[in-house]
C-alpha cells in the first residue's frame, strides 16, 4: 500500500474522535436565539481582563430559565460580560446581559464556575455577574471585578511605550434575597467582624476544631461551609 493511500486511511479513522472533540449543539436551538454584539478586542496592557485563558465549554441561562449548553465561552472581568465563541462563522459575541440569569463554564482542569446575575445596589448599581462559591441559605459570591490602572511605563511585544496595567480587584459578599448583600474580606478578622462576641469565640473554636486557617478566598469558601453547616447564619 502506497504512502499515500496510508495517510489518507488513518485520515478517515481519526475523523469520528476528531468530529467528537468539537463542542455539539443540542437540537432544541439555534444561534439565532442568543442575542448580541460582536466582541472588540479589549485594549493591549500587561495583566489580564478575562477570568479564563481559555474558551471552555459550558451553558448560559436566559431568564425564562431556557439553557443553552455546549457553546465556548469566556468571561470578561474587565467589562462584565460574557462572550461566545460561534463557530458557524467564526465570530466572538458580547451576550446581551439583559437576556441572561447566569452562566458557567468548566474548565481544562474540571473546575466548574457558576455565575447568576443579580442588581446590586451598593457603590455603582446596576445587573452584574456573581460566582457564586458556596450556595446555601446565605450565599458566598464573588463579583470577579479587573481595573485598569495607571502604571510605571514599560514597553509591550511590538516596543510600544505603554502605562496601563489590568489588576484584579475581587470583592466578595455574603448575599441573601431578602436582605441582599453584605461584603467580606478573605481573613479571620473580616470574617468574625460579621458575627457578635459570642458567636466569635464559638467560630474561631470551630475554626481552630477543623484546622481552617483563612488567608485567601480557597479558605474563606472552606470555612464558611463548615460554619453555615454548624447552624450560623450572617447578621444582615
Amino acid at each position: 500500500m502506497s504512502t499515500k493511500a496510508i495517510i489518507i486511511l488513518l485520515l478517515i479513522a481519526g475523523f469520528p474522535f476528531l468530529a467528537e472533540s468539537q463542542p455539539k449543539l443540542n437540537k432544541g436551538w439555534d444561534t439565532e436565539k442568543i442575542k448580541g454584539a460582536r466582541y472588540l478586542p479589549h485594549p493591549s496592557y500587561i495583566g489580564f481582563p478575562f477570568l479564563n485563558d481559555t474558551w471552555d465549554a459550558g451553558y448560559i441561562q436566559f431568564i425564562s430559565g431556557e439553557k443553552v449548553d455546549s457553546l465556548n465561552l469566556r468571561y470578561s472581568c474587565f467589562k462584565d460580560e460574557v462572550v461566545y465563541y460561534n463557530e458557524t462563522n467564526s465570530a466572538q459575541i458580547v451576550i446581551d446581559k439583559s437576556s441572561l440569569s447566569g452562566f458557567s463554564f468548566t474548565n481544562k482542569s474540571g473546575r466548574t464556575r457558576t455565575f447568576k446575575k443579580l442588581y446590586y445596589d451598593g457603590f455603582m448599581k446596576g445587573e452584574r455577574y456573581f460566582e457564586v462559591l458556596s450556595p446555601g441559605q446565605t450565599d458566598l459570591l464573588s463579583f470577579r471585578k479587573v481595573s485598569l490602572i495607571s502604571t510605571s511605563p514599560y514597553k509591550d511585544e511590538l516596543g510600544k511605550t505603554k502605562n496601563m496595567e489590568y489588576v484584579p480587584d475581587f470583592q466578595f459578599y455574603f448575599y441573601s434575597p431578602e436582605k441582599g448583600f453584605r461584603p467580606v474580606r478573605p481573613s479571620l478578622s473580616g470574617l468574625l467582624s460579621k458575627f457578635d462576641k459570642s458567636g466569635q469565640k464559638a467560630i474561631k473554636k470551630l475554626l481552630r476544631k477543623n484546622r481552617i486557617r483563612i488567608t485567601d478566598e480557597e479558605s474563606l469558601v472552606r470555612a464558611w461551609k463548615v460554619i453555615e453547616k454548624e447552624g450560623f447564619q450572617i447578621p444582615f
